[in-house]
């Protein structure tokens, strides 16, 4: 069977992409994708074969929007541009954050970007097993922090009458400030900065 006009992996993506947003990751199904796209389900199995593997290619996909980190004038403003963009893209889409935090992140968008980033930092001497583990650590850092961001918001929105023990003092303190706490885009350039700092002063 030919596949549909016009339909491709993009259009599937971005589609999902508004799905998990409106509706929750536990929207997305090959048959609610489909409807959104006015096709057949048949017409999705030509570009995936089940639900786990287009949760993979939302994942993988999603990641192109992301600067190359081949560019740029060296590894770190690289690096820290990236991982911005990356925190940014799940704060926009909270439920890509969702299928990210739930998908091992190894399509071929995402493969040829660790290459990438693992041949910057070998250029800047940095080893095989210290750069794997930056990596980990600025993918973490990204997605915890998007999901803390989103997270607030939502509390924020749904939080209603909900009774929450008081505590009084230091300890009440600091749960209103961890409460309040959005971590705006600057914040969170200034945590990566800082992660980029300790590995590669």
């Amino acid at each position: 069977m030919a596949r549909v006009a016009g339909l491709d992996r993009e259009r599937i993506v971005a589609t999902c992409l508004a799905l998990a947003d409106a509706k929750g990751l536990s929207s997305l199904s090959m048959r609610r994708v489909s409807a959104e796209l006015g096709v057949t389900p048949m017409a999705i199995y030509h570009h995936v074969r089940s639900k786990d593997e287009l949760l993979d290619m939302v994942a993988d996909e999603s990641l192109r929007a992301l600067p190359d980190l081949a560019a740029g004038a060296g590894v770190r403003p690289a690096l820290s541009d990236w991982a911005c963009a990356f925190y940014a893209l799940l704060v926009e889409h909270p439920g890509l954050a969702q299928v990210v935090a739930a998908r091992r992140l190894e399509g071929p968008v995402a493969a040829q970007a660790a290459a990438q980033l693992l041949a910057g930092l070998a250029a800047e001497g940095v080893d095989d097993e210290r750069a794997v583990e930056l990596l980990v650590a600025i993918v973490s850092l990204v997605l915890g922090g998007a999901l803390y961001r989103t997270s607030r918001s939502a509390a924020a929105v749904h939080r209603g009458d909900r009774r929450i023990p008081k505590l009084d003092g230091a300890a009440g303190r600091l749960r209103e400030r961890v409460a309040a706490a959005t971590l705006d885009d600057e914040q969170f350039r200034s945590m990566v900065d800082r992660l980029l700092d300790g590995y590669l002063a």
